[in-house]
């Protein structure tokens, strides 16, 4: 696990800067997640039995009647809570009368984690609109959360939809598993994938990004990284090496750095 996209994940959950949160020096990646989901898991915790209710009472309505009370009546927050407890066919059934918005305003309110099930058997197709929108506003940091559960196929469609090459690596930079999201950038073809390393070094945020990326891939991978870096400017290598010594990573990038 990575720190600093954990200390990060949690300073907003707080809405604070991390550096308002130098007093958690002591915990690790995992001792931060720990509390950011302690916190996040407050209420469903205690109200989670009254959320579960309410989505059973859902089901002896009919599905239009239903969405209706989420949009008019419960609105996206109160929805989330219950979307734990509602059968994934119900949810798929749902969300077929919601609006992007609707949909997009709702995921802002859930726990990717608690949201896995809904994840893996909710349409592709559905997921595109928010994607976009949430894009659009600026939801980096969900969208990551959310790419740690996602299906890899899925990740690949709606990777499609978020146009600026820049904001999906912001979108991996709130993401755990870089392994899945190294995973998805060697599968790309050498002229999408130099987009993607020009973006990560033409914007200074971004570096540590795409060598938290390039470490999970293999030696043959990183060494096509390496060539693509170089065939766009010859110091976007060297700042990427410079980056992974300030980490203490680059002795995972032994191939990346002798191609």
């Amino acid at each position: 696990m990575d720190r600093s996209t954990e200390l990060r994940r949690l300073a907003i959950t707080l809405h604070k800067q991390p550096a308002d949160l130098a007093y958690l020096d002591h915990l690790d990646a995992a001792g931060l997640k720990n509390l950011r989901q302690r916190f996040q898991n407050r209420l469903i915790d205690e109200f989670g039995h009254v959320f579960e209710k309410m989505a059973g009472a859902g089901k002896l309505a009919p599905d239009a009647l239903s969405a209706m009370l989420c949009k008019k009546v419960f609105g996206p927050a109160i929805t989330a809570n219950m979307s734990y407890f509602t059968p994934v066919e119900q949810a798929v059934k749902l969300c077929k009368h919601f609006d992007a918005n609707f949909m997009a305003d709702v995921a802002r309110e859930q726990l990717p984690d608690r949201a896995e099930k809904m994840l893996n058997d909710l349409p592709v197709s559905l997921m595109k609109d928010v994607t976009r929108l949430m894009a659009e506003h600026g939801d980096f940091h969900l969208m990551g959360a959310f790419t740690d559960f996602l299906p890899e196929e899925k990740m690949r469609v709606l990777m499609e939809e978020v146009k600026d090459p820049a904001d999906n690596l912001r979108i991996s930079s709130f993401a755990q598993r870089k392994d899945r999201i190294a995973s998805l950038a060697i599968s790309l073809p050498d002229a999408k994938l130099s987009v993607f390393i020009r973006a990560a070094f033409e914007a200074d945020e971004l570096t540590r990004e795409i060598v938290l990326i390039t470490c999970e891939m293999n030696e043959k991978d990183q060494t096509r990284m390496a060539k693509l870096t170089d065939s766009l400017d010859a110091s976007f290598r060297k700042r990427g090496l410079d980056t992974a010594k300030a980490m203490g990573m680059d002795n995972r990038l032994k191939a990346y750095a002798a191609a």
